[in-house]
């Protein structure tokens, strides 16, 4: 939820006719790409907003924290 949201927030994701995707296109992709169902995605991201602050971005913060160690791994490891 916290990724579909954020890449709607972007702005910067597109329909193939070339208008910016909405909340609901982005969540169908999803669907599709992962074989799953929000359910009601705009209750869910009233959901997602009803977070604790240190809770909102738990999904993208471990996201952020993988790529960093990945990065610091391969620099150790001068693999590049």
């Amino acid at each position: 939820m916290e990724l579909a949201v954020s890449l709607f927030l972007l702005g910067e994701i597109y329909t193939k006719t070339g208008k910016h995707a909405s909340l609901s296109d982005i969540a169908k992709a999803f669907e599709l790409m992962f074989n799953f169902s929000f359910g009601c995605i705009y209750k869910k991201r009233i959901a997602l907003f009803d977070r604790k602050p240190c809770n909102l971005t738990r999904l993208l913060d471990s996201l952020k924290n993988l790529l960093l160690k990945e990065n610091r791994n391969k620099m150790k490891n001068n693999d590049f």
